[in-house]
C-alpha cells in the first residue's frame, strides 16, 4: 500500500480514547479533553505593580504645573497577601508593595523613587493618570476567557497558568496502552549473554521508548519463538489498545506473524508498504485493537513508527492536530531516490546558523552505530522524486522529538 494511503487507513481506524479526570501534578504531557476557561478574573482586584505609594490621581493632577504636591502618608504598609481592606481619602496616600491590594479610593501608585519623603509626607513633582502603577481587575485574564482549547497538550507553562487560576483537576484523554512483542528464535532479552548466534531485541525497547515519549504506556510482553501458535497465543492475551510485533514479517519459511493473525482473527488492512526502509510492515484490526506487524530491523521499525504509529497515538490521545511536525532546512548535499518507494533518508540537522541545514548520513568507513548515534533527523523522499539538489529546501523530521514538545514546532497559540 502507498504510504500516504496507509496513513489515512490507520487514522481512519483510530478514535480518541475515553476521558479521565486527574490532578494537575499528574497532567504533564497529557491532552486536554475540553476547553478550559478562566473561572475568575486575575487579578480579582486592582493590585500594585511596584513598590511605592497608593494615592488618588486627582490629588496630584496639577503637580508640575502648579509646583510640587504634598500628600500625607497614612501609617502602615500594604503588602502582598494582606487581606485587610483599607480606604483612602483625599490628600492622603499609603505605602504599598508590589502585588498588594490597592485601597478603596486609590486609582494610581507612584514609584517610591519618584517622590521625596519628608516626615510623614511625600512630595511629587509630576502628575499621575488613573491606572498608573496598577494591575487592573482581569488584567492577566478575564473571567470566562478561553485559556486552552480541547486537544491542547498540557505543557509546564500551560499547567502553571491553570494553577494560577485555582484549577486543580482537568479532564484529559486516557493514555493508549501499547503491547510490544518481539519474535524470533534468535532473539534474546536485555542482559542475556550473546555469545552465540543471538540478537538482543533492542527493536522492542526502541519502540517502547518511542511509545513513551509520544504519550503512550508501553507494555512489554517479551519474546515469542518462531512458532505461529506461540505468537497467536501472545496476541490473544493482549489487553491493550495497540499491539506491535517485531520480526516474522518476511516471506521465508519461518515468518509466521501473518499466519498468527489469521489464527486469532486479525483482519489485515495492509501487509506491505512502499516505504524504504519498512516495506515489510502490516496493520490489522482485532475488534477495536490496532495490531501492527513491523520488521525485525529496528531502524525499519522506527521508520514506520514515526510515519504511521506516532500519529495514531496522537489521535488516540485526542490531539487537535495529528500532522507530523517538521523544520524547513536546506540540503547540505545532493540526495537520490532510485527505489521507486518513499525513501527515508536519515541524517543530522544543523541549526547553529541562521538557515538550518540537513546533511544525509552517507555510507562510509564509519560503523552503522557511529552514524546512528548522531542521526536524529530524517527527510522523506516521495517515489516521484529522483534527486534532491544541494541547496534545495527540504522538510526535516526529528526521530526522538517528544509529544510534549510538539507545540514548539506546531506553533504556540495555533489552537493546539
Amino acid at each position: 500500500m502507498d504510504l500516504n494511503e496507509a496513513a489515512e487507513t490507520a487514522l481512519d481506524s483510530t478514535a480518541p480514547l475515553a476521558a479521565e479526570r486527574i490532578g494537575l501534578e499528574d497532567a504533564l504531557g497529557r491532552v486536554l479533553v475540553e476547553e478550559l476557561k478562566a473561572p475568575t478574573d486575575i487579578p480579582r482586584e486592582p493590585r500594585s505593580r511596584l513598590d511605592g505609594f497608593a494615592l488618588r490621581s486627582e490629588d496630584v493632577s496639577d503637580a508640575g504645573a502648579a509646583g510640587a504636591i504634598s500628600l500625607e502618608v497614612l501609617p502602615g504598609v500594604l503588602a502582598a497577601g494582606n487581606a485587610r481592606k483599607r480606604s483612602l481619602q483625599g490628600g492622603r496616600c499609603i505605602r504599598i508593595m508590589t502585588g498588594a491590594r490597592v485601597p478603596d479610593g486609590a486609582d494610581a501608585v507612584v514609584p517610591q523613587e519618584k517622590v521625596r519623603e519628608e516626615a510623614n509626607r511625600i512630595i511629587l513633582a509630576e502628575p499621575l493618570a488613573p491606572g498608573d502603577g496598577l494591575a487592573p481587575v482581569g488584567g492577566d485574564i478575564r473571567s470566562g476567557e478561553s485559556l486552552m482549547h480541547g486537544g491542547s497538550i498540557l505543557t509546564p507553562t500551560r499547567l502553571a497558568l491553570a494553577t494560577a487560576l485555582g484549577i486543580s483537576r482537568v479532564s484529559v484523554y486516557t493514555r493508549p496502552r501499547v503491547a510490544l512483542i518481539a519474535t524470533g528464535d534468535e532473539v534474546r532479552e536485555m542482559g542475556d549473554a550473546i555469545d552465540g548466534p543471538w540478537t538482543i531485541c533492542n527493536n522492542r525497547f526502541l519502540l517502547s521508548w518511542l511509545v513513551r515519549i509520544q504519550g503512550g504506556c508501553p507494555v512489554q510482553l517479551g519474546v515469542a519463538k518462531d512458532d505461529p501458535r506461540e505468537i497467536a497465543a501472545r496476541l490473544d492475551e493482549c489487553r491493550a489498545d495497540v499491539v506491535i510485533t517485531t520480526g516474522g514479517m518476511g516471506e521465508g519459511d519461518r515468518d509466521y506473524v501473518l499466519e498468527a493473525w489469521h489464527k486469532v482473527g486479525v483482519k489485515p488492512l495492509f501487509t506491505s508498504l512502499n516505504l524504504s526502509p519498512g516495506k515489510k510492515s502490516a496493520l490489522g484490526l482485532k475488534g477495536d485493537q490496532l495490531v501492527w506487524g513491523l520488521s525485525g530491523n529496528p531502524w525499519a521499525a522506527r521508520a514506520v513508527f514515526m510515519e504511521l504509529i506516532a500519529p495514531v497515538l496522537w489521535k488516540m490521545q485526542g490531539l487537535a492536530r495529528v500532522e507530523k511536525t517538521f523544520i524547513a532546512a536546506t540540503a547540505a548535499l545532493p540526495m537520490k531516490n532510485s527505489s521507486g518507494f518513499h525513501k527515508l533518508v536519515r541524517g543530522s540537522l544543523d541549526m547553529r546558523k541562521t538557515g538550518p541545514s540537513f546533511t544525509p548520513a552517507l555510507k562510509s568507513r564509519q560503523s552503522l552505530f557511529s552514524t546512528l548515534t548522531h542521526s536524529f533527523a530524517y527527510i522523506l523522499l516521495e517515489p516521484h522524486v529522483v534527486e534532491v539538489a544541494q541547496g534545495s529546501e527540504v522538510q526535516v523530521h526529528l526521530y526522538d522529538f517528544p509529544l510534549l514538545a510538539k507545540p514548539l514546532l506546531d506553533g504556540i497559540g495555533a489552537g493546539l
